[in-house]
């Protein structure tokens, strides 16, 4: 996978998910996430209807193993296992702005 910024946004944010069966890396689901949510696609179906629309463009440009997205579905379990503070802090360096002292992120 090429190292584009948005995955190196979420590179070292810990991955809670088994190993077992994983197929797809954390940073891809979720820079796919919230590039997905950025383009105005809001909830996991839109988005995955988002990644299906927009396949061949999303492998063009984050280049993932074996030419492959994640569902959804995989996007979603992703997402429901992460710590939402780490996931804002990468933003937060990702888009280089501080946060306001007690500002918190939405759960989807």
């Amino acid at each position: 996978m090429s190292q584009i910024a948005i995955i190196e946004a979420f590179a070292e944010l810990e991955d809670p998910r088994r190993r077992a069966g994983q197929r797809h890396a954390l940073p891809l689901c979720l820079a796919l996430f919230t590039v997905g949510y950025a383009a105005g696609n809001q909830g996991f179906l839109a988005i995955g209807d988002w990644i299906s629309s927009y396949r061949e463009q999303l492998i063009d440009l984050f280049k993932p193993p074996k030419n492959r997205l994640p569902s959804y579905s995989t996007v979603r379990r992703a997402l429901l296992h992460i710590n939402y503070e780490q996931y804002s802090l990468c933003l937060s360096k990702f888009f280089n702005v501080q946060p306001v002292p007690g500002e918190t992120i939405g759960k989807i």
